[in-house]
């Protein structure tokens, strides 16, 4: 098997509350994978190093584990509680599991309730006056809003000095792609993403009849900073993430997705010292959205 196959081995089986070396983890993991015990410590002595380097290309977020401190080639579940934790560190790892039912969850709901999920997250996010457009033909837009950067100091009256360089807020305009986990989005996608919403500004100046389905025309300031924000299922090439350089798109895969909505406690339920991920507790969440984004 190649490193890279190793470590997908590795990462599926890897027990998040423990701690151990990497020839350990790896050799377990061969092992729960049904390679004999003599087999598998022969290939994690032989591999170990390979299977590290492949470790270092992942996302830290994408791995069950964290190196240790004082030892690199020690690995330290995400979930194996430390004394310096804070509670909500705490809180944090008891719901870190959870993030791979919600994503797979994600998967199965329609387009528009996807675009339902990336309003809310966007308000979640700090925005405001988030809507799902749930139309099936907005021009590549799905959801828009505005994120507020930091305002001019109150206590200073208007127009004596300036108390901020930054705008209001950023204006929001945002794609949500309901895909399978294991699908990759590339380049192409993101540039047409870029070009969608190029075009629905522009259409919208000097525009007396703007197209039906799109951002309403009375939610833009003309010459406003914007945002483009990628929400996906799925997962993105590097030629994606790469053209999105200075480019005013950010890309928001399934892990960060999942994530985040776990971190806010969205389809969590919490027990005494675990936690799980309720499908009722998610529906109850989404329902109550639909009627506050669309």
């Amino acid at each position: 098997m190649s490193s890279r196959e190793l470590t997908d081995i590795l990462i599926q089986h890897f027990d998040r509350q423990r701690a151990m070396s990497v020839e350990q983890a790896l050799s377990e993991a061969l092992q729960l994978g049904g390679v004999a015990k003599a087999k598998a410590e022969a290939t994690a002595c032989d591999e170990g190093a390979n299977v590290l380097r492949e470790i270092d290309r992942r996302r830290p977020e994408e791995l069950p584990f964290r190196f240790g401190n004082s030892d690199p080639q020690r690995l330290i579940g995400k979930e194996r509680i430390a004394k310096r934790d804070t509670r909500k560190t705490v809180t944090a790892k008891r719901v870190w599991a959870t993030a791979k039912p919600l994503l797979n969850h994600l998967t199965s709901i329609s387009p528009k309730d996807f675009e339902i999920v990336c309003a809310a997250c966007l308000t979640l996010a700090g925005g405001k006056k988030t809507h799902a457009l749930c139309t099936g033909d907005e021009g590549g837009i799905d959801f828009y809003g505005r994120l507020p950067v930091r305002g001019p100091d109150t206590a200073v009256s208007s127009g004596l000095v300036y108390t901020t360089i930054l705008p209001k807020a950023l204006l929001v305009l945002g794609q949500a792609k309901c895909l399978a986990c294991d699908a990759r989005i590339g380049r192409p996608e993101i540039q047409k993403f870029k070009g969608q919403i190029d075009d629905c500004i522009k259409k919208y100046e000097g525009n007396k009849r703007p197209p039906s389905h799109r951002v309403p025309e009375s939610f833009y300031d003309r010459g406003e900073p914007c945002l483009g924000l990628f929400v996906t299922t799925a997962s993105f090439a590097e030629t994606a993430e790469g053209a999105t350089a200075s480019s005013g798109v950010h890309l928001v895969d399934g892990t960060r997705l999942a994530q985040f909505l776990v971190y806010h406690r969205v389809g969590v339920e919490l027990e005494v010292t675990d936690a799980r991920f309720s499908h009722e507790a998610f529906s109850v969440w989404l329902n109550d959205k639909r009627t506050q984004v669309r």
